[in-house]
């Protein structure tokens, strides 16, 4: 596309879609349709020469500013919505890739707009404004300046109304040391797609660095800024440089942009072109030369169009389309990448390597180890070295012959490099020295290296007419190989250069034997064409994205394929797409399959090796087999290691050298196939039936060896009944022999058989065969049922048999718990049989209370105890001290049930209710060692550990833990007397190692401190209301009351114990205590009479009235089983909540 105005054109914008072009022209800006080049609509909204224009990123909006001081917005209908002034002419705009933020910049200022805000917050600057650029992520924005200066400012998009008005903080100001005005400036996006090649880079000694001096490996975000001095610079984000050296352009710069997603560079200028540069400056080439100073470039983001204006009015919209330029021999496939690098890929190995030329790469040769890439002005020669440990490629410059060629093809050997201009073939060795040439009759239109001795490769070369040329390199005559009658397009020659295969001009595939020039065949729909590099008989050719494969003269295979093919090798083919090659794997069975049909086993075998499924290798392994063809059997079967069929081959050798019949040897194959009839039919062919007799023996097929020897002799057709019979009696089968035993009567061995196989339907026919005084065989049927879960079966077989006790035993393993307890009530003799295992069943799943009634139902109290005690005792060895207490507590409970003396059940109760309690206490000083972090509050650390120290010793209870725990807790609080006193206990105990040092630096830190405790740690006894100290015991020093502890935080509860009167019964007392009384000061008798006790070491004894005037919340009743009498607390201080356990009948503060 291309128009013509009568002025300048001083700025284009492409909208983001690639749809619309902007043009600011005159005073007006001009809207065309970029795919037609259709004139949409011509904008008239300034007043004075427009300047510049731009898109915002989502296309609802552009904006233009003007020499008449004004930026207009317009919406994407061409509707202008709004306008804002500057204090001077607009020079440039520039909205942010990522929201509508509008960067215009004037003469002297520059400011940013936004949808949110109404007014415009302007920032002076010292010099005059020239333009503007944002970075990819909206982040930052650049203004360059007339005096050489460039502003790099951060913009937050989550603060933006004060960045607005304030511009946004200034991170980087860069300088031109010439202080030219800068003209252009664009920010260049971050390589997303190049790898970061530091290999090369590296290897470079430091002489050559300081030459190069250029960062390669730099891949993030650039910003490339152009002055008038006619010099080009690039930094990164930072405002530091990338390329060390300056780029000198020759020309007045004027425009700028990246496109291809920043990969490369355009600009224009006063050299009147527009050139291209890679993203590093380095030029790439001319794309247009225009007829005066081009004033602007402007690139799609959407498609490879770039739009120019002019300053005679010209305006010009160009297509770029890069071509591919690689090369491709056997498995390595080289080709350019970001115009100035060759990428060079080997494809069996999975690895790359790049190479970095900078300068524009023209052609690309590869064959074996040799690399040959023309740039500019020079070709570069590289030799693969010896690969590194890591598996890597390498490749080092080894010649470089300067000279700018002018060639249409290039192809590189061991010691030379061929060009190819029209007709004529130019040889090259790689120190630059021309050694011969070449002259054809027509323009040479493909050319390729197909081997040969170094210096002495042999080139296939095809032209116009259609001739097929072999070129060797040291011989100066090209020889004729034959004649096609179109325009070759492709060609290759097969793996031992007998054949030759030719696409041309009318897509058909021509294939001639080289020797005989005889046309062996054609094949339709051909733009390409490759032999396999591994298999001379292996064509394949590709055409209307459909890749197919020929072997031999069978008819082709064909896959689909996106691209052409280039190359073939073992099962892969190489196909082009675009730019990139791509292995693609080739299925071969088919043509196994036809090799196979015509029985060519070694041909087959060569197909087979390139690789084909396991299946496929048996295949191949028995039908070589079968023609006897056995060295290709046995490489198959060794291939996927079927040793069964190895072994056979080897039989089958032994077979044919011992001059075994035929038949015979294919009866043997068969067999091992597993199709045993045909098997037989050659056995007896070969007059070998007794090989079918024991082959079907052998196999138990007696049916089929009836049928099948139905007209054999008679000799035959006893031996095979004798067979029969003996199989029977050695049991090879069971099932048959259990019902050979039952026919016979020996239902034992018969039961045996199907009890160890496990056929029920088979026992349970015998079971109503069996006569019931059979009893032993059917106790064992019975037995089997139960292990069965067949309840109901074996339950009607016992009734039958009336074998209670097998019944009873039945019903407890299967746990129907209803139906034994029926069965023990109705046979009282089976009482103990139910029972016992019902309560230890009960036992295991912790369903303690119940166990204790059926152990006392079955008459073994003896075992409940133990049991418990065996629990405690396991709980107390696993450290599960709160269970331990539980189990505990239940003894104490069992043992005010059994039958003892009263005495003795209060010592035993007593035993076990004080285990319990320091059990369960002692479970929280022994989490304190084990847990990182303290469950409990050093307060009531303290209480648990004084509970436990003066409580009588248990065993497995550490008297080292507690007392370390008190001493540690009451210096910490400030407990200095007991702190000492629980040292000075610890000193009696043996002390663990990893406590010592612990132990021995407390006690000497104690010293230090005073010989008293913190009074508000001292024990209050809520009796006779003495203080008593920490260092004592669990009762008062006064009064000797015990002390109430809450079973929580073992501190100390209001509560005084008192008795009932000796005339009271305890009915009585406790509706007294629910009585309403008619005093309203309740509890005051109790008071006065608690007083009047003082510090005397009696129990509090209350009469009716006393009960009667007590407050009911107040009195808490602990009730225990027989022997132990209930008691009595009463809570004299009201504020404090108390609680009771219903369970254990302990006290805890709410």
């Amino acid at each position: 596309m291309m128009m013509l105005f009568r002025c300048c054109i001083y700025d284009l914008a492409f909208k983001p879609d690639g749809s619309e072009l902007l043009v600011a022209v005159d005073v007006s800006v001009w809207i065309y349709n970029v795919y037609d080049g259709t004139l949409v609509v011509t904008l008239d909204g300034h007043k004075d020469l427009v300047y510049a224009v731009a898109y915002s990123c989502d296309g609802d909006i552009f904006a233009s500013g003007s020499a008449d001081r004004n930026v207009i917005v317009w919406t994407e209908q061409h509707e202008a919505i709004l306008k804002y002034s500057h204090s001077d002419s607009v020079q440039c705009l520039a909205f942010s890739p990522v929201g509508c933020f509008l960067l215009s910049c004037a003469v002297t200022d520059f400011g940013l707009w936004t949808k949110t805000e109404k007014s415009v917050g302007k920032q002076r600057v010292t010099s005059r404004c020239t333009s503007c650029a944002w970075n990819s992520d909206g982040r930052i924005y650049a203004v360059a300046l007339f005096d050489g200066t460039v502003m790099l400012r951060l913009f937050d998009v989550l603060n933006q109304v004060s960045l607005c008005r304030e511009g946004g903080r200034e991170i980087a100001k860069l300088t031109r040391p010439s202080g030219e005005a800068i003209w252009a400036m664009a920010f260049g996006a971050a390589r997303v797609t190049a790898s970061v090649a530091l290999a090369f880079f590296l290897k470079l000694s430091v002489f050559k660095l300081k030459k190069l001096r250029i960062f390669r490996g730099y891949t993030g975000e650039i910003l490339a800024v152009a002055d008038c001095g006619q010099t080009i610079m690039f930094y990164d984000l930072e405002g530091k440089q990338v390329v060390l050296d300056e780029k000198k352009l020759g020309y007045d710069p004027s425009g700028m942009d990246f496109f291809n997603y920043g990969q490369y560079l355009i600009m224009c200028g006063s050299n009147r072109r527009i050139t291209l540069y890679n993203r590093e400056g380095t030029t790439l080439g001319t794309i247009a030369e225009m007829e005066s100073w081009v004033w602007c470039v402007k690139s799609s983001h959407v498609s490879n169009v770039i739009a120019v204006g002019c300053v005679d009015g010209t305006l010009a919209c160009f297509q770029l389309k890069f071509g591919a330029v690689h090369g491709l021999h056997k498995e390595r496939y080289a080709y350019r990448e970001n115009m100035t690098e060759v990428v060079v890929q080997h494809f069996g190995k999975q690895t790359s390597v790049k190479l970095h030329c900078n300068d524009l790469v023209k052609k690309i040769a590869i064959y074996r180890n040799k690399l040959a890439v023309q740039l500019s002005d020079r070709i570069h020669i590289y030799r693969q070295i010896m690969e590194r440990e890591d598996g890597k490629m390498e490749y080092r410059l080894v010649e470089k012959i300067i000279g700018s060629f002018d060639c249409s093809l290039l192809v590189v050997c061991m010691q030379h490099i061929i060009l190819c201009t029209e007709k004529f073939l130019q040889c090259y060795n790689h120190k630059g020295m021309k050694v011969r040439d070449w002259i054809l009759d027509s323009l040479i239109k493909y050319i390729k290296v197909i081997g040969g001795p170094s210096g002495k490769e042999t080139l296939l070369v095809g032209d116009r007419n259609g001739t097929v040329y072999k070129v060797f390199v040291d011989n100066p005559f090209p020889v004729r190989i034959v004649q096609v009658k179109h325009e070759v397009f492709c060609l290759d020659v097969s793996h031992l250069r007998t054949k030759l295969a030719v696409v041309d001009k009318r897509r058909i595939c021509s294939v001639f034997n080289i020797y005989t020039k005889q046309l062996l065949f054609q094949e339709p729909h051909s733009d390409s064409v490759a032999w396999n590099a591994d298999h001379d008989d292996l064509l394949c050719f590709s055409g209307d994205d459909v890749l197919n494969v020929k072997a031999n003269d069978f008819a082709p295979s064909r896959q689909d394929i996106m691209g052409m093919v280039v190359g073939f090798s073992g099962k892969r083919a190489f196909c082009l797409n675009m730019f990139r090659v791509s292995a693609i794997e080739v299925p071969l069975s088919t043509h196994l399959y036809k090799y196979l049909s015509k029985e060519k086993f070694g041909k087959a075998y060569e197909i087979a090796a390139f690789g084909v499924t396991e299946s496929d290798w048996d295949l191949l392994g028995t039908k070589a087999l079968e023609s006897f063809d056995l060295e290709i059997a046995k490489k198959a079967f060794f291939r996927v290691k079927n040793y069964k069929f190895l072994q056979l081959v080897y039989e089958i050798e032994e077979m044919k050298n011992n001059g075994e019949n035929a038949n015979v040897i294919l009866g043997y194959i068969k067999a091992y196939q597993g199709q045993f009839r045909e098997a037989a039919c050659y056995f007896q062919k070969g007059g070998q039936e007794q090989k079918a007799l024991e082959m079907f023996t052998e196999l138990r097929m007696f049916d089929q060896a009836e049928d099948f020897l139905s007209s054999a002799s008679g000799d035959t057709q006893r031996a095979l009944m004798r067979r029969k019979a003996d199989w029977a009696k050695s049991s090879n089968e069971p099932r048959v022999a259990a019902e050979m035993f039952m026919g016979s009567g020996d239902y034992d061995k018969a039961l045996t058989l199907m009890i160890e196989n496990d056929w029920f339907d088979m026992i349970l026919s015998l079971m109503r065969r069996l006569d019931r005084s059979e009893t032993d065989l059917l106790r064992t049927i019975g037995t089997y049922l139960v292990k069965k879960k067949e309840y109901m079966v074996a339950a009607q077989l016992f009734l039958s048999m009336n074998d209670i006790q097998s019944l009873v035993a039945m019903h407890v393993e299967a746990k129907h718990w209803n139906d034994a307890f029926a069965l023990a009530s109705q046979y009282p003799k089976f009482k103990e049989d139910v029972y016992l295992p019902y309560a230890r069943y009960l036992a295991e799943n912790d369903r303690f209370e119940e166990a204790q009634k059926a152990f006392h139902l079955a008459g073994h109290d003896e075992e409940a105890l133990q049991v418990l005690g065996q629990l405690a005792e396991n709980a107390v060895i696993e450290h599960r001290y709160l269970d331990a207490g539980y189990y505990n507590w239940l003894l104490g409970m069992q043992y005010l049930c059994c039958d003892l003396e009263d005495k003795e059940k209060l010592l035993k109760n007593k035993e076990k209710m004080i285990k319990a309690e320091c059990f369960y206490a002692y479970d929280a000083i022994n989490r304190y060692f084990l847990e990182p972090f303290a469950s409990y509050s050093p307060e009531a650390l303290i209480n648990i550990a004084r509970f436990l120290a003066f409580q009588p010793a248990i065993p497995k209870i550490s008297r080292v833990k507690i007392f370390f725990v008190l001493a540690k807790q009451s210096r910490a609080l400030g407990a200095f007397k007991l702190a000492r006193f629980a040292l000075e206990q610890l000193s009696y105990l043996k002390i663990p190692t990893r406590l010592e040092s612990m132990i021995e630096t407390a006690s000497i830190l104690i010293r230090a401190t005073p010989f008293t405790d913190a009074e508000q740690l001292l024990l209050m006894c809520y009796k006779c209301g003495s203080t008593n100290p920490l260092v004592g015991s669990n009762f008062c020093i006064q009064c000797k009351s015990p002390f109430v502890f809450s079973f929580i935080s073992f501190e100390i509860l209001p509560l005084v114990e008192f008795t009932l009167a000796d005339n009271i019964q305890l009915d009585e007392a406790m509706e007294l205590i629910e009585a309403e009384s008619l005093n309203e000061e309740k509890g005051t008798s109790f008071q006065q009479k608690l007083a009047k006790l003082g510090k005397k070491e009696e129990t509090l004894s209350l009469d009716r009235d006393d009960l009667l005037s007590l407050e009911k919340s107040q009195v808490f009743m602990v009730t225990n089983p027989p022997p132990l009498k209930t008691r009595f607390y009463y809570n004299i201080v009201p504020e404090i909540a108390i609680s009771k356990c219903n369970y254990c009948q302990h006290l805890f503060i709410s």
